[in-house]
């Protein structure tokens, strides 16, 4: 009997080693296919949570509010979309100043319009404001975009580019509804994906020295609106004070950000009395 011999072949290492390392390779690709399919399904998962805002859904809200017979409230149709949904919105309060506040200008942001509902609640439980001022709010501009969790409305325009050339039905129903009520400031809700809110103000020196006012009061810095046909810039050359509201979707620390508006409101009003 011959003793067993280990023959070495180097060719055979070299592919043992080849064959090691394609199937690492696959394992690698393996896995980062799963990785991006993960991502995209919590993508997609997100995007159907976020989408659920609906203009059903604003109409109900407003309906339940009018249901209750509350004196100082009142909602109405101001306009209808590309795709004919009707673009709603309601008004509180008896003061003889009216504040305009408007939110889902952008389809993809939810925040603004789940806001300014809760917004319309805090409103209707202290009327230490609505005695003051009368409050016009839309609480969601664009609802072709909402029901499809789109930026833009229907004619793939962004709404809060288009306040120079009021080109969209849209806008044209909220500059209509602006004129009628000659409000003394706007306040547009929108969603960011920082963690922090921001105020972004209008060129003109009343929403400087208000935006400046409301920071120094709580510490949500403010920047200056770009000049792109946003909501601010129509506040400036109506030349009222004009904010947008940036809420951080990242931060479940200020909910939905009715808290913020509420603030800002109270802010404003403690700044008029100052002023005058």
């Amino acid at each position: 009997m011959y003793p067993f011999k280990l023959h070495f072949n180097p060719k055979n290492l070299h592919l043992n080693h080849t064959i090691k390392f394609l199937i690492l390779i696959t394992l690698i690709s393996i896995l980062l296919l799963s990785i991006v399919s993960y991502h995209f399904s919590l993508k997609e998962s997100f995007q159907e949570k976020a989408s659920s805002v609906k203009n059903d859904y604003v109409k109900n809200v407003l309906e339940n509010y009018a249901i209750k017979n509350l004196k100082s409230f009142s909602y109405n149709i101001c306009g209808y979309s590309v795709e004919q949904k009707p673009i709603y919105y309601c008004k509180i309060g008896n003061g003889k100043e009216n504040i305009f506040i408007i939110g889902g200008l952008h389809g993809d942001e939810p925040k603004g319009t789940y806001a300014c509902l809760e917004f319309i609640e805090t409103l209707l439980k202290n009327n230490s404001l609505t005695e003051k001022y009368t409050f016009t709010i839309i609480p969601l501009c664009n609802p072709d975009g909402a029901q499809n969790y789109k930026r833009r409305n229907s004619n793939n325009i962004d709404l809060n580019r288009d306040f120079y050339k009021i080109s969209q039905p849209e806008t044209k129903a909220i500059i209509n509804l602006f004129q009628k009520h000659k409000p003394i400031i706007l306040i547009d809700v929108h969603e960011s994906l920082g963690s922090m809110p921001l105020i972004i103000y209008a060129n003109n020196s009343k929403s400087l020295n208000l935006a400046t006012y409301i920071s120094l009061q709580s510490n949500i810095p403010a920047i200056l609106a770009a000049n792109v046909g946003q909501s601010a810039n129509y506040a400036e050359k109506e030349n009222i004070y004009g904010i947008i509201l940036e809420l951080p979707c990242l931060s479940w620390k200020y909910g939905n950000g009715t808290i913020i508006i509420w603030n800002i409101i109270c802010y404003f009003n403690m700044y008029l009395l100052q002023k005058f």
